[in-house]
Formats: structure tokens, C-alpha cells, sequence
């Protein structure tokens, strides 16, 4: 069972017996079908159904020569909104199954950042036919959570928000030159963290935490695409998945200048949306590749 189904609406279903006619209306009415070769006698087939605009079920399967369809896995998924430009991605495939992993090196967020892959077949196809040399450089983030709380965000005048974005280009400028080997850019980031760490740790001592940082992008549990976010909350919409007439919300956060779409039933978020106020919690992070 995937227990990010419920940020999708899906909150009731606990075991396979809930589970199956679900898959089964998603392979007898599907949104889209891909399909690619991946031998003499088998083909990799992508059957996605959506439920939103943005979010749904995706399955990843088999074909064999007689057009018998094998499901080897099942993911909700959620289509961010918002194209980044990434230096680099690079895909890596998952060991136990026919899934992969994104991962682009992000200087605002200073850690490599890892993603679900959501369009497999798009990818494999490009594998298969040996297609796959020209860089990857174009994904949309968006992001599955069920566990998620609404903070109030942090009024800054426009004084602030340019030496802000000032201090985040110089640092990017810094941690570019320090990939390179570039020994002063290392002792200038050394220096800035230090500084850094000594500002926090005297503020905390008379301020709220959450006041110091307004937001972070950190690695959550044992898998690598899950992460703990804080960011600002820019536009709301409130949806319905049509199956279970379950509410959700579909927030769009920015987070170290990296905007994300995230889903998350409105059973699993506590407090209330609003545009400035901020979004604190758990996400699984999804990626939609643009492959050239």
C-alpha cells in the first residue's frame, strides 16, 4: 500500500481488496498511455489517471507478446506548475523496480536535490533508442506530504527582501567558484556559515526560532527523495478528488528561490492557508522531466 495515496484523497483505502478497483479503473479509463519497446518480446507501458489538473495515479507495467499487462508498481503523483532550469540533472534507476530518481545540484539549497522521476517511459524510451546524450537541464517540482502545519510568515519591508536576494546571489556566486576549487570562495563560505552560526545562536536566545529562519529544505527519514520544508506559501487552490469527495490543497510553496507544488489532504494540514503564511512539513518530492 503507498501510503502517500491520501494526500491525494485516497485517505480510506487500508488494504489491497480498496485498493484493486481503483488500479482497475484507473487501466480501464486512463488519461494517457505510454509505451515503449524494451525488447523482442515486452514493452514498458506508463497508464496514468488523472483526478485533478495536476495530481492522479500512475502505473508502471508490462506488456508481454500476448498483450497480457503485468503491474510492477503504482505511484500517486502531483504535476508541478512552475519550469526550473537546472545546471545538470542526472537520472539514476532505482535498484528494486523499474522507477528512477532525479537528482540536480541546486545552489540555492546548497545539497544535491533528489526527486521521483514521474515520467519513466518518456525517459526509458530515450535509453532504448540511444537518444540519451543531449544534457537534461528542465524539471517541474511538485510534492505529495501528509503531514503539514500552516506557520505564520515573516513581514520584511523591501529594504530586506533585495539584501536578502543580494547575500542569496553572492552566495550562489561563492559556492559556484568553491565546485571549482576555488580556495578563497571556501574561506569566504567557512567565514559567512561561522558568522551565521553565531547571529542564530545569539537571536535564539530572545526569539522564536521560526522567526530567525523563514525557511529550509532539509533530507527527512531513510529515503533520499523525502525532505522536511519550510517556505512561503504563493497561491492556494482548494480541490476535490472527484472519487471520495475528499478536500485537498494544492499550495504552492517557494522555498530557497525553488518554487514547489504541494498536495495535501486537508484531514493531514493543520491550520489555515493563506497567501505570506507559511507551510512547515514532510514532502515526498516529484519531478517531471523535460527530455529533448
Amino acid at each position: 500500500m503507498h501510503q502517500y495515496l491520501r494526500a491525494i484523497g485516497f485517505s480510506k483505502v487500508r488494504n489491497l481488496n480498496q485498493l484493486k478497483p481503483i488500479l482497475d479503473d484507473v487501466i480501464a479509463t486512463p488519461t494517457n498511455r505510454s509505451i515503449t519497446t524494451t525488447g523482442a518480446d515486452s514493452s514498458l507501458v506508463q497508464i496514468t489517471k488523472e483526478y485533478g489538473d495536476t495530481y492522479g495515479i500512475s502505473i508502471i507495467g508490462e506488456y508481454d507478446e500476448k498483450n497480457r499487462l503485468t503491474i510492477e508498481h503504482f505511484f500517486p503523483y502531483v504535476l508541478g506548475t512552475t519550469v526550473k532550469w537546472e545546471d545538470s540533472i542526472v537520472i539514476e534507476p532505482h535498484t528494486d523496480k523499474e522507477a528512477y530518481a532525479g537528482v540536480s545540484e541546486n545552489t540555492n539549497i546548497g545539497i544535491p536535490l533528489i526527486f521521483f522521476l514521474h515520467n519513466v517511459v518518456d525517459y526509458v524510451r530515450t535509453k532504448w533508442s540511444n537518444e540519451y546524450t543531449r544534457p537534461l537541464t528542465q524539471v517541474t517540482y511538485g510534492a505529495l506530504s501528509i503531514d503539514g502545519k500552516i506557520l505564520l510568515g515573516i513581514d520584511k519591508d523591501e529594504e530586506q527582501i533585495r539584501l536578502e536576494e543580494r547575500g542569496q546571489r553572492n552566495r550562489n556566486r561563492l559556492l559556484a567558484a568553491a565546485k571549482e576549487g576555488d580556495a578563497e570562495a571556501i574561506e569566504s563560505l567557512t567565514l559567512e556559515d561561522i558568522d551565521l552560526y553565531s547571529s542564530i545562536s545569539k537571536r535564539a536566545k530572545s526569539e522564536d526560532l521560526y522567526t530567525i529562519v523563514d525557511s529550509s529544505f532539509i533530507p527527512y527519514g531513510i529515503n533520499s527523495d523525502q525532505y522536511s520544508i519550510m517556505g512561503t506559501i504563493l497561491d492556494i487552490q482548494k480541490l476535490k478528488n472527484p472519487c471520495t469527495g475528499e478536500q485537498l490543497y494544492q499550495l504552492l510553496i517557494e522555498v530557497n528561490d525553488i518554487q514547489i507544488d504541494i498536495i495535501i489532504n486537508a484531514i493531514d494540514l493543520l491550520g489555515e492557508p493563506a497567501v505570506g503564511r507559511r507551510f512547515k512539513g514532510s514532502v515526498w518530492m516529484q519531478g517531471y522531466v523535460y527530455i529533448p
